[in-house]
């Protein structure tokens, strides 16, 4: 008790602050965290009935899925900002409100342009939730028991991707695609009335003025760049050079922003720390080299394969299961192995499932042994890397990392599907120049070229563990350490004493 006394006087400056302890801190945003989860899977097995039912085309049904994706990705960094200035409880509960009114508009959207509107005040909402739902994890636990605690976010967050297509495809075929928005109204009213209850408020960050310019040049910044990825692959030589053009102006013109302003949206030494920067690199590649068998493998299976739509689904939920059975082991182990060793194996064995998938392909029980050892390595890898990072983080800027450590996940998974598909494309091609769509040199081509494109970005994962290894010691590992050296040489002085 006197523990959880200091802590709070340490956090909030004051000694009548009740700490509410990691497992009623992850129980309570794990409403909010499970909805933001799924509302970034449940939609896409819907959107075939969705065209359907407004009679538009699948160019113009792709914006419910790119303007959401846009949004959440871009925002996430000010919703963090925000938390850190005006309380993370105040902005996570704001950003439940602001999803379950977009949930409910799009739910009764009369056409696309109608449900694109609210599909991005779903995407703000979950935002204000992702951004700081880490945050406030971290905020109320200690490096003693915060590896638990992101461990038990972590399955929650690998339960919602994980059933999202699943209870999406059950609720469109029985209710109707109105379903799949409407189910969040309930669970969200919940779950805001739980952290309310549950949840102490945060302490504000107190700042003589906020950065509009430097937080609207980062937001142009991570706008053009997932447009880019995203909607704009295929433009022209000059759209190219406009998008990346305007995105590095808008990244440089932030730096020096940043760099002159009083209170920064992020602070330059926290960029340049090594322990968040190499972190956040890390985690980027990590989640950029599963993507082959996230975006991939569904094709796989079905069109070279010949699996259904039920099949592929059950395929598909080996991943999450695995990270939602070790998510509470490697959390465990982050409180006592320090991060550059847990994370680097995680990444290792990362890399040996997917190896062992390029390796037994077209052998599917074989594959999914190798998804199940992919999941397993990343679940161990993103909980320590989680932990060490938000441990790493300065108070004031806690907010802004966990909106940083989310944006590693989802930026990874939007580039590497945009370069996935080109490399995929690549190796079709050349395995298959005559374009033939059926018979044995189609099935040997999808096989060739789905080995090759995990393959190539399996060596991601390669980059990603050996950037860990330099990631030093944050500083509650530099304790541990430290408290472990004075027991021995407490001990060998015992020891020397008694001889």
């Amino acid at each position: 008790m006197m523990a959880q006394m200091n802590q709070s006087e340490n956090l909030d400056g004051q000694n009548d602050t009740w700490m509410p302890g990691p497992y009623r801190v992850v129980g309570a945003t794990s409403f909010g965290v499970f909805l933001s989860g799924l509302d970034a899977s449940i939609v896409n097995v819907s959107l075939v009935t969705m065209m359907m039912s407004f009679g538009v085309t699948i160019d113009a049904i792709q914006w419910v899925v790119v303007a959401y994706l846009l949004v959440l990705t871009s925002s996430m960094p000010l919703m963090g900002k925000f938390g850190d200035r005006y309380g993370k409880k105040t902005i996570f509960q704001l950003g439940m409100l602001v999803f379950i009114a977009g949930s409910f508009f799009c739910a009764i959207s009369v056409g696309l342009e109608m449900l694109v509107i609210a599909r991005v005040f779903q995407a703000l909402g979950s935002a204000m939730i992702a951004a700081n739902g880490l945050a406030l994890v971290t905020y109320f636990t200690t490096p003693q028991n915060r590896g638990r605690a992101i461990g038990l976010n972590s399955v929650v967050l690998a339960a919602a991707l994980g059933s999202g297509p699943v209870l999406g495809g059950v609720l469109t075929q029985l209710f109707g695609w109105e379903s799949i928005f409407l189910v969040n109204l309930p669970i969200g009213i919940i779950g805001f009335i739980t952290v309310q209850y549950a949840i102490p408020k945060t302490e504000l960050v107190y700042e003589t003025r906020f950065d509009t310019i430097g937080a609207g040049l980062f937001f142009t910044f991570l706008f053009l760049i997932i447009y880019y990825v995203t909607v704009a692959t295929s433009t022209n030589g000059l759209m190219i050079f406009l998008f990346i053009g305007g995105a590095l102006l808008a990244f440089i013109g932030f730096i020096l922003r940043e760099r002159s302003f009083e209170s920064p949206v992020i602070a330059i030494d926290v960029l340049a720390d090594r322990k968040i920067s190499v972190s956040i690199f890390s985690a980027l590649l990590a989640y950029m080299a599963i993507v082959p068998i996230s975006f991939l493998l569904p094709f796989y299976l079905q069109e070279a394969i010949g699996f259904d739509q039920f099949m592929t689904g059950i395929f598909l939920i080996i991943q999450p299961v695995m990270i939602s059975v070790t998510g509470p082991i490697a959390g465990f182990v982050s409180e006592r192995v320090n991060a550059n060793i847990q994370t680097t194996v995680g990444l290792v064995i990362e890399l040996a499932g997917l190896l062992l998938i390029t390796l037994v392909v077209p052998n599917v029980l074989l594959m999914g042994v190798g998804v199940a050892i992919m999941g397993t390595g990343l679940s161990f890898f993103s909980v320590a890397n989680g932990n060490f990072i938000m441990t790493a983080a300065p108070k004031k800027y806690m907010g802004v990392v966990s909106a940083l450590t989310n944006l590693a996940r989802t930026t990874g998974f939007s580039v590497a599907t945009a370069l996935v598909t080109t490399v995929f494309g690549v190796f079709f091609f050349t395995f298959n120049p005559w374009g033939i769509g059926s018979g044995t040199i189609y099935f040997e081509s999808y096989n060739r070229a789905f080995q090759s494109s995990v393959f190539i970005f399996s060596f991601l994962a390669i980059i990603a563990a050996i950037i860990s290894t330099l990631r030093g010691l944050n500083q509650a590992e530099e304790d541990r350490e430290n408290e472990l050296a004075s027991k021995e040489s407490i001990l060998q002085t015992e020891l020397i004493s008694n001889e």
